[in-house]
């Protein structure tokens, strides 16, 4: 609680000092405080309108996301916000055929359609910027709260002709709100609060602006209890802390610093998350202690973009990226009295400890050419040359690295019993083009191709043909055929398989090749889409028994129907429903954790200028479980009901009240766990839980 009042009065203190510093700004913004909550009125308006969502995701170039090439959903940040989301990873549970799981370390796991993988193999994006690391794949920009986020862009399906490694199963790009002021704290179950402000300011007359975009939140999580864990599966139940209450505590920090000078911009930005134990690194339950204390993960990236535009009809961007990555995580993975590796004679008198630490980096040169020249085509030409290397990396651990045999200390190990190669790094060398062109008035066509060459494992090449056919102002049908690939990471490729007799390392990347076909129906205030989709995956990277493998073939299918619907001027409706159908071609049965049908159903309703209600409904079906799990077929599934009350204007324009409850049929949440580990899987939630937020905004 401490450290969440700092945090809060350091958040306001700069949000007034800012607007105090911006002098003349500041003072025209409280002589018009009434335009302002006229604005925010017609904002609220817009909320329950059908709007012509603009994205740069799926071909670099601003369009309506209905008229690109490929599927892409947008989610507009004050919608969600409306909705009663927290954080980016609720948000995209509303995108169709998107699912987000936690594993054991409490981790969160994005599916699109049915591929789950971490979030390895998906690309995250931060304000355009690549946030995945080379280490393991993954990024904390998931936990960004969504009162920062202006929109939220995902590609369903593959992106590597345009973003290249990770953009394997898709693509997310979280855009932050900038360019407005805003202040909020929050307070939830759990002993959860957070605090988060935007600040701008501009001068026109020199043309440039500053913004800062910061927000942090912490929780002590919910009461929640796990049941039998893997050590009753060895018949070492009498060891174990289950069932037990869980550490699932977290916090997270987000700073974003944005200047835009003539056309030249600086983008800072460092996002941080801490996690607790939850259900423990082995699956098995660590002793309950206060704190998120256990994971720690940071990212820091600085991107200097300067625009150029050398003729009428060429345009350029030149991008100069550096970014590092520090990971670190530390645990009392097993008991007193429990025998490493689980199978072996070593006792562990005092129990196992073993702590991880890496940093890693990237330098990156990016530029992206644009020729209009040649009459009804745009062709883009992107080049990019990269490098990824550790800077630092130990691991400690109360045993002998190279015998398992228990130790009275707590050595550090580095060099030859390193977990990873200390010397390891990849350069990566890339060129992309892109031709949009009409071969008719109503079609458009996009073809891609992408070539990446990596120092370590090999080359490859992306194409992408796509089609966008206008059959009339109401019909419309898309088209996509695509390839793309997931790199094996730094860890993947070069961990030390001489540290632990449980680990095996892939060398090889995943492929995938995916054709889809979208209808849409766009009528005055509704919309209508359907998409299907087919998708074939090859040498696919997959965990077991804690070891990397790539393992045969997966075929992925289904349809996502979308439909948006304003009601009248006071009612609207978002509703989406998918199904998927995923077969794992090497061992049989669907794929473990995938879900046949997801669905969202949102309601919004305004029944005064300063009062706006919304409910949400998510349905998340049965997931399957693996061909050798010997529990039953499936996982079921869960409802997930939110109510939210948003409340403008509060006693002054422009302060807004908002509170809600979710999990309001106090179902019983749960994340899938692998066979022989947790029996009754991860439970993540049981009970209602209810949060209140306060925020002002101000021109």
């Amino acid at each position: 609680m401490t450290s969440f009042l700092r945090l809060s009065i350091l958040v306001l203190l700069s949000a007034f000092s800012l607007r105090g510093g911006a002098g003349e700004q500041a003072s025209a913004a409280t002589r018009s405080r009434l335009e302002a909550s006229n604005d925010d009125q017609a904002a609220r308006a817009d909320l329950l309108s059908v709007i012509d969502d603009v994205s740069t995701l799926a071909t670099k170039t601003r369009m309506n996301a209905d008229y690109v090439p490929g599927m892409l959903s947008v989610l507009a940040g004050d919608e969600l916000v409306a909705l009663g989301v927290h954080t980016v990873w609720d948000a995209l549970e509303l995108v169709p055929g998107v699912q987000v799981d936690r594993n054991n370390n409490g981790g969160l796991r994005v599916s699109i359609r049915g591929f789950q993988h971490a979030n390895g193999n998906v690309k995250l994006m931060l304000n355009s910027a690549p946030m995945n690391n080379a280490f393991g794949g993954y990024s904390n920009i998931l936990y960004i709260p969504v009162e920062q986020v202006e929109r939220i862009e995902v590609i369903r399906g593959p992106g590597s002709a345009l973003y290249g490694e990770h953009a394997f199963a898709g693509v997310i790009n979280v855009i932050t709100r900038k360019h407005e002021n805003r202040v909020y704290l929050r307070a939830a179950s759990g002993e959860s609060y957070g605090a988060g402000a935007v600040l701008s300011t501009q001068d026109p007359s020199k043309d440039w602006r500053l913004s800062l975009n910061a927000a942090g939140w912490e929780t002590q999580g919910v009461e929640v209890s796990a049941g039998a864990d893997l050590l009753y599966a060895m018949d070492l139940g009498d060891r174990s802390q289950a069932p037990g209450k869980i550490n699932n505590a977290e916090n997270a920090r987000l700073a974003v610093l944005s200047l835009d000078y003539k056309k030249l911009s600086v983008l800072a930005q460092s996002s941080r998350s801490r996690g607790g134990t939850f259900f423990g690194a082995l699956n098995v339950l660590p002793e309950w202690t206060e704190g998120a204390d256990t994971s720690f993960t940071e990212q820091t990236l600085v991107q200097v973009r300067q625009q150029l535009d050398p003729t009428e009809t060429l345009s350029a961007e030149l991008k100069l990226i550096w970014s590092q990555y520090v990971g670190e995580w530390a645990e009392e993975v097993l008991p007193a009295g429990v025998p490493y590796p689980l199978d072996s004679q070593n006792i562990y008198p005092d129990g196992v400890f073993i702590q991880d630490y890496i940093r890693l980096s990237r330098e990156e040169v990016e530029l992206n050419l644009d020729w209009r020249g040649w009459s009804g085509h745009r062709w883009e030409l992107d080049l990019s040359a990269s490098k990824v290397q550790i800077k630092d990396a130990w691991w400690v651990f109360n045993g002998d690295a190279e015998t398992l045999e228990p130790l009275a200390t707590r050595p550090r190990y580095s060099g030859d019993q390193n977990f990873i190669d200390e010397d390891a790094a990849r350069s990566i060398r890339s060129v992309a083009v892109q031709d949009q062109f009409r071969l008719f008035k109503p079609l458009e066509l996009t073809a891609g191709l992408r070539y990446d060459s990596y120092s370590d494992v090999g080359d490859n090449v992306s194409p992408r043909l796509a089609a966008v056919w206008t059959l009339s102002d109401e019909h419309l049908i898309k088209a996509q055929y695509a390839e793309a690939f997931f790199p094996p990471t730094l860890l993947q490729v070069y961990g030390n398989a001489g540290t632990s007799a449980l680990r095996e390392f892939a060398v090889e990347p995943e492929t995938v090749t995916t054709s889809e076909l979208g209808y849409i129906f766009r009528r005055g205030t509704s919309v209508a889409r359907a998409t299907l989709y087919h998708a074939q995956a090859k040498n696919l990277i997959v965990i077991e028994s804690s070891s990397y493998r790539n393992r045969g073939r997966a075929r992925l299918q289904g349809v996502e129907t979308e439909w948006e619907q304003r009601l009248s001027p006071v009612w609207k409706l978002l509703a989406n429903l998918s199904y998927s159908e995923t077969l794992d071609k090497d061992i049989g049965g669907s794929l473990a954790g995938a879900a046949d049908w997801l669905g969202n159903l949102s309601l919004l309703y305004r029944p005064h200028s300063d009062v706006l209600l919304s409910g949400h409904w998510r349905y998340v079906g049965d997931r399957h479980r693996a061909a050798d799990d010997p529990r039953s077929d499936r996982l079921p599934g869960y409802q997930d009901l939110a109510l939210t009350l948003n409340w403008f204007n509060v006693g002054a324009p422009g302060l807004t009240l908002r509170a809600g409850v979710k999990n309001l049929l106090a179902q019983e949440i749960k994340s899938p766990a692998a066979a022989y580990t947790y029996r009754d899987d991860y439970r993540l939630l049981e009970e209602r839980t209810w949060w209140m937020q306060l925020s002002y905004q101000w021109q």
